[in-house]
């Protein structure tokens, strides 16, 4: 079912201003489940500072991850391109007409990625961005218009993967791409910074996955969260995408149907005086994965 996201958007957070990556959105179109008691559900969001939440029935789909990458301290033995390799913040490699680039420093100036991109005559640009657990160390790669980057291609790390996402390992530009583009590179928050990155807390690599908390009351969520050194923030309540409210504070006797973290540390909590439907509850599990 398909709805006006930007009234769901409008209606918790003002206007960030410009640099909307399209995987956002892209998961906020799954909303409104058609159970009496519809649950929001957190989007994942990136590139710029915004609270939102998306009214949908499952945690992160991967393919919205398609055009990120994780970088995970990957390595190779081929020549490396750009000035300074030895202290450089990238790593870059040329292998079969591609250019493929490890991450060394994720806490590094990010004039000094453009400047070994600009050396290599590749118009591409990155920027550090503060992420909740499970999306640190992704990368997402836009044009100037917010469309995904089809030419960036992955390479993903082989065995199981503990973050949302396939977990890559390198990311790949073609020898003489000639466009123009943006890769938000997700980094750790420092403490009391805001996430501009954020899935749910129940997403793989979030403190709160294959936790059952959905259903639970705010009291009893409120404790689960304790455990884990996380406190709440705030709540969000509504029937629907013209509904949305975020307050302070609600009964301890509502439910709890699902949540994100808006910085290290702290929670927002999705919750309403009604339960979700028990099928909805069992099928989101089984989609994280969780038994």
């Amino acid at each position: 079912m398909t709805h006006d996201l930007d009234r769901v958007v409008a209606a918790i957070a003002p206007d960030p201003g410009p640099g909307l990556v399209p995987g956002a959105h892209d998961l906020m179109r799954e909303i409104m489940d058609s159970s009496p008691a519809p649950a929001l559900q957190p989007t994942v969001e990136s590139a710029r500072r915004r609270r939102r939440m998306g009214w949908r029935i499952a945690v992160p789909a991967v393919a919205v991850l398609a055009a990120s990458v994780t970088v995970l301290g990957w390595t190779s033995a081929l020549p490396v391109f750009g000035p300074e390799p030895v202290a450089a913040a990238l790593e870059i490699t040329q292998k079969d007409g591609y250019y493929v680039i490890q991450v060394n420093d994720l806490r590094a100036d990010p004039a000094k990625y453009q400047a070994q991109l600009k050396a290599l005559g590749l118009d591409v640009s990155l920027r550090l961005v503060p992420a909740s657990p499970g999306l640190v160390g992704n990368l997402f790669a836009t044009t100037p218009t917010n469309e995904v980057v089809e030419e960036f291609k992955t390479i993903d790390r082989p065995g199981p993967c503990d973050k949302v996402g396939n977990c890559p390992i390198g990311l790949k530009i073609p020898v003489g791409y000639k466009g123009t583009a943006l890769v938000d590179l997700n980094r750790d928050a420092e403490q009391g910074e805001k996430y501009d990155a954020f899935t749910g807390f129940d997403a793989k690599g979030e403190p709160m996955h294959c936790v059952p908390y959905v259903n639970k009351k705010v009291g009893e969520v409120r404790t689960i969260l304790a455990e884990r050194g996380l406190s709440i923030e705030g709540f969000a309540t509504g029937k629907g995408p013209d509904d949305v409210k975020e307050v302070a504070t609600v009964p301890d006797s509502w439910y709890v149907t699902s949540g994100f973290l808006v910085m290290p540390g702290k929670a927002k909590l999705v919750a309403g005086s009604e339960p979700k439907a028990d099928h909805l509850v069992k099928m989101e599990w089984r989609k994280r994965g969780c038994s």
